[in-house]
């Protein structure tokens, strides 16, 4: 017996409680309208490692597998080699895309141009052009293109029935038509406007102001490209790192496991009876009860409807604590005979607006921390209550700042955000966001307005400010520097400009901030 390659509670609590598509799963959420990117043994002879497996490849060039050291046990290497077939070419054809995507990208700002250009000669802002040329073209998905999209998608739906993800596959149809009309209405422009290339954007060691393209008079130089590119390309590396990481947790842990039983003079599958199985305890009535009661919101149906799929939930959760716990005491008796080499990519310092976002802690604080969010995200609600609790020790010595990203898949998100705001004008915000991430069930604007009344807001302010939109604007301004971010999910949360890979913990979420306090002061 062995670790598990991927764990399967985090899918059961989806299926428990977030009821949504597998797309959704984890409380990733699938990309908005920002642009789209391209997919992406031991006793080798000595290699020099690299931060992630492929980092210092080029498409042209690719490392020999057995070359690149992930890590050294009891003096043998594990190498990219080791890894199974789809990590492996995951990680070895990460720079071939990265190289797809910054052509991507350099087209997409092409397009931009090109739509505000156009909007400005039809006196019109670009969300109205777009809704004319796109938008309001998009023709509806039939039910037999509907399930037919739903039998293409089989292996990412993974069980979920068609009924719940109808209403996702037809967002889904309606974002690829939404695409090509995209693209067709950009083909139409440039044909009509001077559009002149230049350099080529994967070239090495281009100045800041080299001229990649120039749009209708319009120039983008390689360094603005890069800034915006960055993000992305982050994202791209932090997924095969993932990938890598688990792959290779799983090598390590299989061969201690292995080595331990050896010491032990007992089979593999032994020493995962002995500490996990056997330690594995029947969930108690009062404990599935209670699992029930705090997420009954998120939960359609009674006690006795989820009381067996909860009780294997909660053991699930026993089977990965026991595991880790486990892994955790093999790797720290193999002491200095484990090495692990790969190490996570950094993160791009991106210049986040704050500008006049609900706020607490010293504007003139050394650390500003920075959440998108959607209130209606399950993933965020579980989200908060940590981070809330990993700033409590800075005090003001944090800024923490919150913005807006609510999903389109999430019916009310939208306008919760805009009570949110509405409850911050009355000085009330960060009450109300507690509230609202505690019912995120119930987020209808009569409920929207309930709250407010149990906070003691002036309702007819809240009310009209509510109805009349009054920071709808507002939202989607968040939305839009959201996706100029490249924020592909919530929540989202950057400390001074960096983007937290791990919110999961307290201790993951504190320890980006004392590194943040260290840049600072060392600068």
């Amino acid at each position: 017996m062995s670790f598990n390659k991927i764990s399967v509670a985090t899918a059961l609590l989806c299926l428990l409680i977030l009821s949504v598509a597998a797309q959704q799963r984890r409380g990733r959420a699938p990309q908005r309208s920002a642009p789209q990117r391209p997919a992406q043994t031991t006793g080798a002879p000595a290699a020099t490692p690299s931060t992630s497996a492929a980092s210092a490849a080029t498409p042209a060039s690719q490392p020999d597998p057995q070359t690149v050291v992930l890590a050294l046990l009891n003096n043998q290497k594990i190498t990219l080699a080791d890894l199974d077939d789809e990590t492996r070419a995951m990680v070895l054809s990460l720079d071939q895309n990265i190289a797809g995507a910054r052509r991507t990208e350099l087209d997409d700002q092409i397009n931009r141009i090109l739509f505000e250009t156009e909007a400005k000669r039809r006196h019109v802002t670009v969300e109205q052009l777009l809704s004319t040329e796109v938008n309001d073209r998009v023709i509806g998905p039939t039910e037999d293109e509907i399930r037919a999209a739903y039998e293409e998608n089989r292996a990412q739906i993974g069980n979920s029935d068609y009924a719940s993800v109808r209403s996702s596959l037809i967002n889904y149809i309606r974002a690829q038509r939404a695409q090509k009309l995209t693209r067709d209405f950009a083909d139409r422009l440039k044909a009509a406007t001077p559009v002149t290339l230049g350099a080529d954007p994967n070239a090495q060691n281009l100045a800041p102001g080299t001229q990649l393209a120039t749009v209708a008079g319009r120039t983008i130089t390689a360094g603005e490209f890069n800034e915006r590119v960055a993000p992305y390309v982050y994202d791209m590396r932090i997924k095969a790192f993932d990938a890598e990481k688990r792959a290779l947790d799983v090598l390590i842990n299989n061969a201690l496991i292995t080595a331990e039983a050896a010491r032990r003079n007992v089979p593999s599958n032994e020493i995962m009876r002995q500490e996990v199985t056997s330690k594995i305890t029947e969930p108690t009535d009062a404990d599935i009860r209670k699992f029930y009661e705090e997420n009954r919101e998120r939960l359609n149906g009674d006690l006795e409807t989820y009381r067996t799929d909860i009780s294997a939930f909660l053991q699930q959760q026993q089977q990965e604590r026991l595991e880790h716990d486990l892994a955790q005491h093999l790797r720290a008796a193999a002491g200095q005979n484990l090495h692990i080499m790969l190490t996570e990519p950094e993160a791009p310092v991106q210049n986040i607006s704050t500008d006049d976002d609900p706020a607490r802690g010293d504007a003139r604080a050394a650390v500003t921390v920075v959440e998108f969010t959607d209130f209606q995200c399950p993933a965020c609600g579980r989200t908060y209550p940590i981070l809330e609790e990993a700033l409590k020790s800075y005090g003001m010595r944090v800024r923490f700042v919150v913005r807006d990203f609510p999903l389109d898949q999430h019916e009310n998100a939208r306008k919760a955000a805009e009570a949110a705001d509405a409850a911050n004008a009355q000085g009330k915000f960060f009450e109300y966001i507690d509230v609202l991430f505690k019912h995120q069930s119930a987020l209808d604007v009569a409920s929207l307005k309930k709250y407010a009344a149990q906070l003691g807001l002036d309702r007819a302010k809240f009310d009209a400010a509510l109805d009349s939109g009054t920071y709808r604007a507002e939202v989607q301004h968040d939305v839009d520097d959201g996706i100029r971010y490249a924020i592909f999910s919530t929540p989202t949360i950057f400390v001074n400009g960096q983007r937290i890979h791990d919110a999961s913990t307290v201790e993951s979420i504190r320890a980006a901030i004392d590194r943040a306090f260290a840049r600072a002061r060392r600068q």
